[in-house]
Protein backbone atom coordinates (compact mmCIF):
# COMPACT_ATOMS: atom_id res chain seq x y z
CA UNK A 1 0.00 0.00 0.00
CA UNK A 2 1.43 3.38 -1.04
CA UNK A 3 0.83 6.31 1.31
CA UNK A 4 1.78 9.94 0.79
CA UNK A 5 1.42 13.14 2.78
CA UNK A 6 0.34 16.39 1.13
CA UNK A 7 1.18 19.46 3.17
CA UNK A 8 -0.86 22.62 2.80
CA UNK A 9 1.10 25.86 2.61
CA UNK A 10 -0.27 26.89 6.00
CA UNK A 11 0.62 23.67 7.81
CA UNK A 12 1.65 24.27 11.40
CA UNK A 13 2.89 20.95 12.70
CA UNK A 14 3.48 20.40 16.40
CA UNK A 15 7.16 21.35 16.86
CA UNK A 16 7.75 18.19 18.91
CA UNK A 17 6.60 16.00 15.99
CA UNK A 18 9.56 14.24 14.41
CA UNK A 19 9.42 14.66 10.63
CA UNK A 20 11.18 11.31 10.20
CA UNK A 21 8.17 9.59 11.80
CA UNK A 22 5.98 11.02 9.03
CA UNK A 23 8.47 9.97 6.36
CA UNK A 24 8.41 6.37 7.65
CA UNK A 25 4.78 6.29 6.51
CA UNK A 26 5.32 7.92 3.13
CA UNK A 27 6.89 10.80 1.23
CA UNK A 28 5.91 14.41 1.84
CA UNK A 29 4.51 16.49 -1.03
CA UNK A 30 4.09 20.25 -0.90
CA UNK A 31 5.08 23.62 -2.23
CA UNK A 32 8.52 25.17 -2.08
CA UNK A 33 7.22 27.11 0.95
CA UNK A 34 7.11 23.94 3.08
CA UNK A 35 10.57 22.62 2.33
CA UNK A 36 12.63 24.57 4.87
CA UNK A 37 10.42 23.68 7.83
CA UNK A 38 9.51 20.11 6.84
CA UNK A 39 12.17 18.88 4.40
CA UNK A 40 9.43 18.05 1.91
CA UNK A 41 10.54 15.20 -0.36
CA UNK A 42 8.58 16.28 -3.43
CA UNK A 43 8.44 20.03 -3.94
CA UNK A 44 6.29 21.90 -6.42
CA UNK A 45 6.87 25.44 -7.69
CA UNK A 46 4.36 26.82 -10.19
CA UNK A 47 5.84 30.35 -10.38
CA UNK A 48 8.47 30.91 -13.10
CA UNK A 49 10.39 33.61 -11.23
CA UNK A 50 10.65 31.57 -8.04
CA UNK A 51 11.48 28.40 -10.00
CA UNK A 52 14.32 30.21 -11.77
CA UNK A 53 15.69 31.39 -8.43
CA UNK A 54 15.51 27.89 -6.95
CA UNK A 55 17.17 26.30 -9.99
CA UNK A 56 20.00 28.87 -9.77
CA UNK A 57 20.50 27.71 -6.17
CA UNK A 58 20.51 24.03 -7.29
CA UNK A 59 17.45 23.34 -5.17
CA UNK A 60 16.75 20.17 -7.17
CA UNK A 61 19.77 18.55 -5.47
CA UNK A 62 17.87 18.60 -2.15
CA UNK A 63 14.50 17.17 -3.21
CA UNK A 64 12.41 15.99 -6.13
CA UNK A 65 11.71 19.42 -7.60
CA UNK A 66 8.68 19.76 -9.90
CA UNK A 67 7.86 22.70 -12.17
CA UNK A 68 5.33 23.12 -15.01
CA UNK A 69 6.46 22.04 -18.45
CA UNK A 70 6.16 25.61 -19.74
CA UNK A 71 8.53 26.86 -17.01
CA UNK A 72 10.89 23.95 -17.63
CA UNK A 73 11.19 24.95 -21.29
CA UNK A 74 11.54 28.67 -20.43
CA UNK A 75 14.40 27.80 -18.05
CA UNK A 76 16.16 25.83 -20.83
CA UNK A 77 15.39 22.36 -19.44
CA UNK A 78 17.46 22.40 -16.24
CA UNK A 79 19.00 19.04 -15.28
CA UNK A 80 17.54 17.18 -12.34
CA UNK A 81 14.22 19.01 -12.42
CA UNK A 82 10.97 17.10 -12.87
CA UNK A 83 8.03 18.51 -14.73
CA UNK A 84 4.29 18.26 -14.94
CA UNK A 85 1.85 19.25 -17.65
CA UNK A 86 -1.09 21.57 -17.37
CA UNK A 87 -1.90 25.16 -16.62
CA UNK A 88 -4.54 26.82 -14.50
CA UNK A 89 -7.29 28.50 -16.50
CA UNK A 90 -8.79 30.22 -13.44
CA UNK A 91 -7.26 32.61 -10.95
CA UNK A 92 -6.23 30.25 -8.13
CA UNK A 93 -4.22 30.77 -4.96
CA UNK A 94 -1.70 28.17 -3.83
CA UNK A 95 -1.55 26.35 -7.15
CA UNK A 96 1.25 24.15 -5.81
CA UNK A 97 -1.16 22.56 -3.33
CA UNK A 98 -3.47 21.48 -6.15
CA UNK A 99 -0.59 20.08 -8.21
CA UNK A 100 0.72 18.22 -5.15
CA UNK A 101 -2.69 16.58 -4.68
CA UNK A 102 -2.67 15.22 -8.21
CA UNK A 103 0.94 14.10 -8.24
CA UNK A 104 0.68 12.37 -4.85
CA UNK A 105 -2.61 10.66 -5.72
CA UNK A 106 -1.20 9.37 -9.00
CA UNK A 107 1.12 7.04 -7.04
CA UNK A 108 -0.74 6.55 -3.75
CA UNK A 109 -3.54 4.45 -2.36
CA UNK A 110 -3.88 6.78 0.64
CA UNK A 111 -3.17 10.52 0.73
CA UNK A 112 -2.83 12.06 4.19
CA UNK A 113 -3.70 15.76 4.15
CA UNK A 114 -1.79 17.81 6.71
CA UNK A 115 -2.61 21.44 7.49
CA UNK A 116 -5.61 21.64 5.19
CA UNK A 117 -8.65 23.64 6.24
CA UNK A 118 -11.58 22.00 4.52
CA UNK A 119 -14.33 23.68 6.54
CA UNK A 120 -17.03 25.80 4.95
CA UNK A 121 -15.61 28.89 3.24
CA UNK A 122 -16.34 32.07 5.12
CA UNK A 123 -17.76 35.06 3.27
CA UNK A 124 -15.00 37.39 2.15
CA UNK A 125 -15.57 41.06 1.35
CA UNK A 126 -12.65 40.94 -1.10
CA UNK A 127 -14.38 39.51 -4.17
CA UNK A 128 -11.12 38.63 -5.97
CA UNK A 129 -9.75 36.69 -3.00
CA UNK A 130 -13.12 34.98 -2.46
CA UNK A 131 -13.14 33.91 -6.10
CA UNK A 132 -9.56 32.58 -5.88
CA UNK A 133 -10.38 30.48 -2.81
CA UNK A 134 -13.58 29.20 -4.40
CA UNK A 135 -11.58 28.05 -7.45
CA UNK A 136 -9.01 26.41 -5.13
CA UNK A 137 -11.76 24.54 -3.26
CA UNK A 138 -13.38 23.43 -6.51
CA UNK A 139 -10.03 22.12 -7.78
CA UNK A 140 -9.52 20.27 -4.49
CA UNK A 141 -12.97 18.75 -4.89
CA UNK A 142 -12.17 17.76 -8.47
CA UNK A 143 -9.00 15.95 -7.34
CA UNK A 144 -11.07 13.91 -4.87
CA UNK A 145 -13.41 12.97 -7.72
CA UNK A 146 -10.62 12.30 -10.24
CA UNK A 147 -8.92 9.90 -7.83
CA UNK A 148 -11.99 8.17 -6.46
CA UNK A 149 -9.98 4.98 -5.76
CA UNK A 150 -7.60 6.94 -3.51
CA UNK A 151 -8.49 7.31 0.17
CA UNK A 152 -8.02 10.93 1.26
CA UNK A 153 -7.61 11.57 5.00
CA UNK A 154 -7.54 15.04 6.56
CA UNK A 155 -5.30 14.71 9.62
CA UNK A 156 -6.26 16.63 12.79
CA UNK A 157 -8.78 18.65 10.80
CA UNK A 158 -10.03 21.74 12.69
CA UNK A 159 -13.76 20.98 12.44
CA UNK A 160 -16.41 19.44 10.25
CA UNK A 161 -15.74 19.08 6.54
CA UNK A 162 -17.41 21.65 4.30
CA UNK A 163 -20.86 20.73 3.11
CA UNK A 164 -19.67 20.22 -0.48
CA UNK A 165 -16.96 17.79 0.71
CA UNK A 166 -18.85 15.81 3.33
CA UNK A 167 -20.48 13.34 0.92
CA UNK A 168 -17.34 11.84 -0.59
CA UNK A 169 -16.86 8.28 0.68
CA UNK A 170 -13.13 8.51 -0.09
CA UNK A 171 -12.55 11.64 2.07
CA UNK A 172 -12.38 11.16 5.84
CA UNK A 173 -10.91 12.83 8.90
CA UNK A 174 -8.57 11.18 11.41
CA UNK A 175 -5.97 11.98 14.06
CA UNK A 176 -2.21 12.22 13.83
CA UNK A 177 -1.96 9.32 16.29
CA UNK A 178 -3.97 7.10 13.93
CA UNK A 179 -1.85 8.19 10.96
CA UNK A 180 1.38 7.46 12.82
CA UNK A 181 0.08 3.96 13.56
CA UNK A 182 0.40 3.29 9.81
CA UNK A 183 4.20 3.30 10.10
CA UNK A 184 5.80 -0.05 9.37
CA UNK A 185 7.41 -1.79 12.32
Amino acid sequence: MNISWVLADGVDLDPTQNIDDLKKIGPLWGSWRSWRAYQTDNVICHDQTKAAELVRRKFQAHCNFYIPNSVYVALHRPAGVRLYAGEFVHDVVQQEEIVALHLAASTSDIVLLLGWNLTNLRPDSDKVRANQFRHHRNLFRQAIMDYAQTQWVAIDHPGDLATELSNFPNLTVDTMAAALALAPD
